[in-house]
């Protein structure tokens, strides 16, 4: 994946809450991978995997929640950097709480 990096400031406000977004990110994560069979199952609930796909598919999704994890908590460190998606997220976030 190409990395685009570019400075731009950001106020402390800023960046201290989409720190509190990646550690909410973070704890839904490995929520998600402890609960995993729950996770299953409201995949399949929502019409996503069929019932004899669900042990199919529960490692993949397992280890796309894992590495999750383990980007988060990477990203956590880096205290200065914020990523594409971090800031739209942020915005979108921002946006849904002005249009309240």
């Amino acid at each position: 994946m190409a990395t685009v990096v570019f400075e731009c400031p950001l106020d402390d406000e800023t960046l201290q809450t989409i720190r509190e977004l990646r550690e909410l990110r973070l704890e839904v994560a490995r929520k998600q991978v402890a609960d995993i069979d729950i996770v299953m199952d409201r995949l399949k609930v929502q019409g996503a995997l069929l019932e004899d796909e669900k042990e199919t598919y529960r490692e993949a999704v397992l280890s796309d929640l894992s590495d999750q994890c383990l980007v988060l908590e990477s990203r956590l460190k880096l205290t200065e950097t914020v990523y594409f998606d971090e800031l739209e997220l942020y915005i979108e976030i921002m946006t849904d709480r002005q249009s309240v």
